[in-house]
């Protein structure tokens, strides 16, 4: 969720990554608008691809952390900046979308906060909303009632921020070598838990509850208790492929990195199609996200046509509005589907179908009238206040 402006102005801006944050979002949000039962219904490829959509999510965990590894840390091991001003320039990144979508779902979350079952208590509600302000949300138990049905993801990343600047120089001091068996490793632990709940269910299958199996199991919820950390793989994949790409001396040619891309992007489209809707988190971690990893490193080196035009600067603003477009898309919806039901009574699919430009040029607005100039707002008045004190 990170953009691709580096703080170290000797490395160049990575535009076509930009330009991917915003199919990343698309994803998500045509998982989120597309409803597979209603009218009218999509073709069946067209079917799977939308209810594979939230695997998306995966792709901007470990594109933020291939992007903070290229922004914020050097080829030797240190820490470009200091640690106060990462986290200033995150909270400045994040926050004044984040709580602009928190206002705009709060009637929303009250309209169905009555119909949790079973009912939130007034402690649990006010823990809710402390949390979910904290970005801590995350660490609660799910299936309750959600302020924001995205929030969640943001909290995953305000850890990722958290440990960035202690694991990441950690991480630059380490060689190519031990770079690659880290990111190897990363990718393998982050898809064991749901390798462990198919292996539970197999050996399980006859009623057998033995040590073993019931390890398994206990291994499998991880997932379900620790969201942040159990995340933490595909965002430490990221980096590993951020370093490593920093210290790149061959990419070879851009021709081949172009039909890489392509067949990268045929291979994801090719699992999604031939396995059921909804990829198992067993596809989601072990198959789609070092898919995901590739394609980023293809795109980081160079691809032709200005990175399959992805580095455009139309793809590039959609992809700077991408962050407002996937926070707020959720409560666009519920207001929408609201109106349309009390109004126009039209079919599910003709209501997102219909909503979506309006919610992708409102992303847009966003980030050009509120992010950009809140962030600029917010960076600028810590400099005025740190001048102020040296002053002083």
């Amino acid at each position: 969720m990170d953009r691709s402006l580096p703080a170290d102005p000797r490395r160049s801006s990575l535009d076509a990554c930009t330009g991917l944050r915003f199919f990343a979002a698309m994803g998500v949000v045509g998982y989120h608008f597309y409803c597979p039962p209603c009218e009218p219904s999509a073709p069946s490829f067209l079917d799977k691809l939308f209810q594979a959509g939230f695997t998306t999510v995966s792709l901007f965990f470990v594109l933020s952390g291939f992007i903070l590894a290229y922004n914020y840390l050097d080829e030797r091991g240190g820490f470009i900046g200091t640690v106060r001003d990462f986290y200033r320039a995150r909270f400045a990144r994040i926050y004044p979308i984040y709580l602009l979508a928190l206002a705009v779902d709060l009637p929303l979350f009250l309209r169905f906060l009555p119909s949790a079952e079973p009912a939130a208590t007034p402690g649990e509600v006010a823990r809710l909303c402390a949390a979910t302000l904290t970005l801590t949300q995350s660490w609660l138990e799910l299936g309750r009632p959600t302020w924001n049905l995205m929030a969640w993801t943001l909290s995953v990343e305000a850890f990722f921020y958290l440990v960035f600047p202690f694991l990441g120089p950690w991480l630059a001091r380490q060689g190519s070598r031990r770079l690659l068996g880290v990111a190897a490793g990363a990718w393998l632990l982050g898809a064991a838990p749901f390798l462990a709940g198919e292996l539970a269910s197999v050996w399980g299958a006859d009623g057998a509850a033995s040590l073993g199996v019931r390890g398994l199991r206990a291994w499998s919820q991880l997932p379900l208790q620790l969201i942040p950390p159990t995340r933490l793989p595909e965002f430490v994949l990221g980096m590993c492929l951020g370093l490593l790409f920093c210290r790149r001396t061959r990419q070879g040619s851009e021709a081949w990195r172009t039909v890489g891309l392509l067949a990268t992007g045929a291979g994801i489209v090719t699992v999604i199609l031939l396995l059921p809707p909804k990829p198992s988190p067993l596809v989601q971690l072990g198959v789609l996200v070092p898919l995901f990893a590739l394609s980023i490193w293809l795109l980081a080196c160079g691809i032709a046509w200005n990175g399959l035009k992805l580095g455009t600067r139309p793809l590039v603003l959609l992809g700077g509005g991408s962050y407002a477009l996937y926070l707020l898309h959720g409560s666009m919806m519920g207001y929408a589907l609201a109106l349309n039901t009390r109004t126009l009574s039209l079919p599910h699919n003709v209501v997102a179908l219909l909503l979506l430009p309006i919610a992708v040029a409102a992303s847009i607005l966003l980030f050009q009238r509120l992010e950009e100039p809140a962030r600029r707002w917010l960076r600028k008045s810590h400099r005025g206040i740190a001048k102020s004190s040296a002053l002083g």
